[in-house]
């Protein structure tokens, strides 16, 4: 979700070191993803995005997002810190978003926050 929402998750890195970071790594995925948009047949424009990070920084930089989204204090804030990427997710990549609202993909939690899709 972070990788296919980015640059609206940009804000929620911790420093601008780790954002520049996921700036790098989201144009590698973006560029891994283009050629995949015109192929016919069923596309899988978003792998790239859904791939876990290999660069030890990356990984680092998109979990301390998840961390911070996850850790929030309550049901409304969780809400308030996940509507953009929420929104933005799911007008870049309609079947994506449904794809990671199953059961098996989101916990209980994230399901509450991020509310009705």
């Amino acid at each position: 979700m972070i990788f296919r929402t980015w640059p609206e998750a940009r804000p929620y890195a911790g420093t601008s070191f780790l954002a520049a970071a996921l700036d790098t790594e989201h144009a590698s995925r973006a560029a891994q993803a283009q050629p995949m948009l015109n192929t016919a047949g069923k596309r899988k424009a978003s792998k790239p995005y859904t791939a876990p990070p290999t660069d030890s920084l990356a990984a680092g930089a998109v979990l301390h997002i998840a961390t911070r989204l996850l850790r929030a204090a309550d049901p409304y804030e969780a809400r308030e810190l996940m509507a953009p990427l929420v929104h933005r997710l799911r007008d870049a990549d309609r079947a994506l978003s449904v794809y990671l609202r199953r059961a098996a993909w989101m916990s209980t939690p994230m399901r509450t926050a991020a509310g009705d899709w």
